[in-house]
């Protein structure tokens, strides 16, 4: 997998998923490959909901980023048009998770995506989303594309960065 931040992707902005500079942000580092976003966070007793538990609105948010970055790392601009999340247990504080998001269809304006969130040291599924991503825009695109500078050129280089781990992957198949 690639990992976002060494490929030159700025998280220098205020993003509460993934932006440093907001201080009660989550921070989250993305790990792509082609059609998928994978990031690990600790819970902590600022985005408490429940003693000891992660707030359900931070949950959202963990998956709604990562189903976000498997598309936005590909340089697809989208916003949220409908997420869904199911609660299977509640997200512990303090321990290791791991997010995970993937692109299951495309259409010419909307992209469909799931994630699922899972304990890092057994593996055990917490909640799982769906989300449908809509395309934003050309000119909206643009305008973010202008404020985010540098973002087309290091989406450029993450997309290299995947096709040659798959040509690679698909050598060692051979």
């Amino acid at each position: 997998m690639a990992k976002l931040r060494e490929l030159g992707v700025s998280f220098e902005h205020w993003c509460f998923a993934c932006g440093r500079l907001n201080p009660s942000g989550l921070h989250l580092e993305f790990d792509v490959s082609r059609d998928r976003a994978t990031a690990r966070y600790t819970g902590t007793q600022t985005h408490q909901g429940y003693d000891g538990a992660l707030h359900g609105g931070v949950v959202t948010a963990l998956l709604d980023e990562t189903m976000g970055w498997a598309i936005f790392h590909q340089g697809i601009w989208g916003v949220t048009g409908r997420i869904t999340v199911t609660f299977k247990e509640p997200v512990p504080l303090g321990e290791e998770l791991v997010v995970s998001g993937w692109i299951t269809r495309e259409r010419s304006r909307a992209i469909e995506t799931k994630g699922r969130l899972e304990r890092a040291r057994d593996g055990a599924v917490l909640a799982e989303g769906d989300a449908v991503f809509i395309r934003m825009p050309e000119e909206r695109r643009a305008e973010l594309e202008r404020r985010y500078a540098g973002a087309a050129d290091a989406f450029a280089r993450v997309r290299e960065a995947v096709e040659s781990e798959e040509r690679r992957e698909k050598a060692g198949a051979g």
